[in-house]
């Protein structure tokens, strides 16, 4: 094999869906009941309008991202699309257009919020072999509040849980690492840092659990070490899980390719091999949704042999450039928010995603969390000096009332 396979993720979700954000059980492995209420509004088929276009995100983006130490790229365009969904509700004028940009889809918002919400319910079916679970959350600076329509489309339509904090106390990082983690059932921990910038306004967070049990898992007597070639010609040994059975299969010129199925087929992992004297890079150079939908339709019913690595991966990467190339060019800088913040105020700072993934002989366990963070205007200038050494003025305010107890002018500091 030449190189490393860069897998996309496929996931879906499992969630309660109300008209005021009821709050969902925190465990990954609950199987959630599906419950719409009736003042959420959406088409059964508005899913159609994104489900093209968040394809197309992944595919794009992984034109972008940068490979980690070991050439290993892995990424969940779903839980990116979803995150960004969430802030194309607070976003105004050129951010609002840039957003929708690398959302591929140039609809307002409420369309937007309809054709989210279509999705997680047509992905919402578990069984006792595929478990999907999706989850979203916003975590907010206390002393700051949201607009009300932001709030509220982003609890109806995404089930947002909407958490108000403390960023000074360091039990808050505490808190949304928490969450994350009970929702990738612990394969993500850490996804903010201890403590949180003092700066900081809000964060959207979503996060994607899949665990699937393959069709038909592989024997572990027939799992083996056997040489894997690196992309820089060397050799490592690594187990290979094989099974000689049918498969959805095909091959061309440039590679071989076979479709792993999971419970009674309600997912499936596509891998694609390049061929010897093609590569990974090639095959990712001809990667685009005309390619995937043709590819997906050459696949035959065919006996063969397959051997696939087991093994287990992390990943995690910083989106911001990534983003800029694909057409949020100014959103990091002068980011116009002024749908989401009473008073408007704020800019992105950056979008970062985590994943990780284990294979092994009975199937495949895959998460994802996606953070956007938005400090006070001004705070990624990066850090500042303040020298109080001349006149100045001071204030002293109850935070809770924000009532100003004291207040003066120091022109001499030094008691007489």
């Amino acid at each position: 094999m030449n190189g490393t396979v860069k897998t996309l993720m496929a996931a879906g979700v499992a969630l309660v869906l109300t008209g005021c954000g009821t709050e969902e059980q925190e465990t990954a492995g609950d199987v959630k009941t599906l419950e719409i209420a009736a003042d959420v509004e959406y088409g059964k088929e508005d899913y159609k309008k994104i489900v093209n276009a968040n394809n197309e995100l992944g595919m794009e983006l992984m034109a972008e991202v940068p490979a980690d130490g070991d050439g290993n790229t892995f990424i969940s365009p779903l839980s990116l699309y979803m995150a960004l969904s969430m802030l194309y509700n607070g976003a105004a004028g050129e951010t609002k257009a840039e957003i929708a940009e690398v959302l591929n889809a140039s609809i307002p918002p409420e369309e937007m919020n309809k054709a989210n919400a279509s999705l997680m319910v047509m992905l919402a079916d578990n069984s006792e072999s595929v478990q999907l679970d999706i989850a979203n959350s916003i975590w907010l600076n206390e002393t700051y509040d949201f607009q009300q329509e932001f709030a509220e489309s982003n609890r109806d339509y995404f089930n947002a849980k909407i958490e108000e904090i403390d960023v000074t106390d360091s039990e808050s990082s505490d808190r949304i690492n928490d969450w994350v983690s009970g929702r990738t059932n612990g394969m993500i921990d850490k996804m903010v840092p201890k403590p949180l910038d003092p700066n900081l306004v809000t964060i959207l967070l979503n996060a994607i659990y899949f665990k699937g049990e393959w069709t038909e898992p592989f024997e572990e007597k027939n799992t083996e070490d056997r040489p894997f070639r690196l992309h820089n010609g060397e050799s490592v040994d690594v187990p290979l899980m094989t099974a000689k059975r049918y498969w959805d299969y095909m091959e061309t010129d440039q590679f071989q390719a076979a479709i792993l199925p999971y419970g009674d087929r309600e997912a499936g992992m596509y891998v694609f091999l390049p061929k010897t004297g093609s590569s990974l890079e090639e095959f990712e150079a001809g990667l685009t949704p005309e390619n995937w939908k043709s590819w997906r339709q050459q696949f035959d019913y065919r006996e063969g042999t397959l051997s696939i690595p087991k093994f287990e991966l992390e990943y995690g990467v910083l989106l911001n450039d990534a983003l800029k190339t694909l057409g949020m060019e100014t959103a990091f800088m002068d980011s116009n928010l002024s749908g989401m913040l009473e008073g408007g105020g704020g800019t992105i700072s950056e979008v970062k995603q985590k994943t990780a993934l284990k294979v092994d002989e009975k199937g495949t366990e895959a998460a994802a969390a996606t953070s956007i963070t938005v400090p006070t205007e001004g705070s990624a200038e990066g850090p500042f000096t303040m020298t109080v050494d001349r006149p100045f003025f001071l204030a002293i305010e109850d935070t809770e009332t924000r009532t100003l107890l004291f207040m003066g002018s120091i022109a001499d500091p030094v008691s007489k």
